[in-house]
């Protein structure tokens, strides 16, 4: 009897370890310090092959208080050429924001003021809720999938390390206690997370979600989630959207 019960104990084991190693594992990513500079020139490649954007996105926006979605209709070509105009259901222009490199216009229900090109507006003048303090520069980078602030350069020295089956780049600051972090996809070398500091040490992170298939052979972000306090705003690109077309500047002006 005794013999009886050892022998299923074995076979309940046997089986729990060959269940246990044929189930499906996270794949990881070898990490190599000799990698930084390769990895560091592949993302800013990545960062630099998309110069302008033309079409139409959903926006939903969430604060504390609303949620509010619609569509805008998007322009931008870098470093600082911006047109966007939020539609309500109608398909009229509720809001407005645009730059043409040297000045930056606003027209919406609760403003219509110009601004030199780099000043900095605050978010909510188009999207409510927002309270963010931003540049068309940096507008016009967070539109195109780009990191809205410079998290890396090329002679930084990030600590690399495996999460899962992509690469994390930490960036340790050298005048304060704060880092900022890029996960990176290790076939394509995409910027897939960012999670890093703006002004007066405040956090904000973007989540990419890229399109099934390439874009005129490119990588593009069909979708762009960004938080910062408690605040969040989703772009999704509807899937005809035009990628480094020419542009006519007059775009970024708005009618008289």
């Amino acid at each position: 009897m005794n013999k009886i019960k050892i022998l299923r104990k074995l076979i309940v084991l046997s089986l729990i370890i060959l269940i246990t190693s044929c189930a499906a594992k996270t794949p990881t990513v070898t990490i190599e310090d000799s990698q930084t500079e390769a990895i560091l020139e592949r993302i800013s490649r990545s960062e630099s092959a998309i110069r302008s954007i033309k079409g139409l996105a959903k926006v939903k926006i969430k604060t504390r208080d609303d949620k509010i979605s619609y569509t805008q209709v998007t322009i931008a070509k870098r470093p600082d050429l911006l047109r966007l105009e939020a539609l309500n259901p109608f398909g009229k222009t509720v809001g407005f924001i645009s730059s043409d490199g040297d000045n930056i216009y606003i027209i919406s229900p609760s403003e219509r003021a110009v601004y030199d090109a780099n000043t900095e507006f605050d978010l909510a003048s188009l999207y409510p809720g927002l309270n963010l303090k931003i540049t068309s520069e940096n507008l016009v980078n967070l539109i195109l999938g780009r990191l809205p602030e410079s998290v890396f350069d090329l002679s930084s020295s990030p600590e690399l390390s495996a999460d899962g089956n992509l690469i994390k780049l930490t960036f340790h600051s050298q005048t304060t206690e704060l880092a900022d972090y890029l996960w990176v996809n290790k076939d394509n070398f995409r910027v897939e997370r960012a999670e890093f500091y703006l002004h007066e040490s405040q956090k904000a992170t973007i989540n990419y979600e890229y399109f099934a298939d390439l874009k005129d052979g490119l990588y593009f972000p069909k979708t762009i989630d960004f938080k910062s306090k408690g605040l969040s705003i989703t772009i999704v690109y509807e899937q005809d959207i035009e990628l480094n077309k020419e542009v006519n500047k007059s775009l970024f002006r708005p009618q008289s």
